[in-house]
């Protein structure tokens, strides 16, 4: 999955978020919830959305990145 696959599955989401959720807070939640990444990218990588809205981007690419090098692989075996 490339970062831009994963912004525009985010983007195309985010108009669902639950109202009382900031935008950080639910690309963290979502990412956490479908792909279990949030918080190995929260605690291993040091980028964190969920409460600064401005590391968004950098928080989808991050999570694309460990994504796919980490847990694309063992999901095919």
């Amino acid at each position: 999955m490339t970062a831009e696959e994963l912004k525009k599955e985010i983007y195309a989401w985010l108009p669902e978020k639950p109202k009382n959720w900031r935008e950080g807070q639910a690309v963290f939640n979502y990412i956490d919830e479908n792909y279990g990444v949030a918080r190995t990218v929260q605690f291993h990588e040091n980028v964190d959305c969920f409460y600064d809205d401005s590391k968004i981007d950098a928080f989808i690419e991050t999570c694309a990145e460990i994504f796919t090098k980490v847990y694309e692989p063992v999901q095919k075996n």
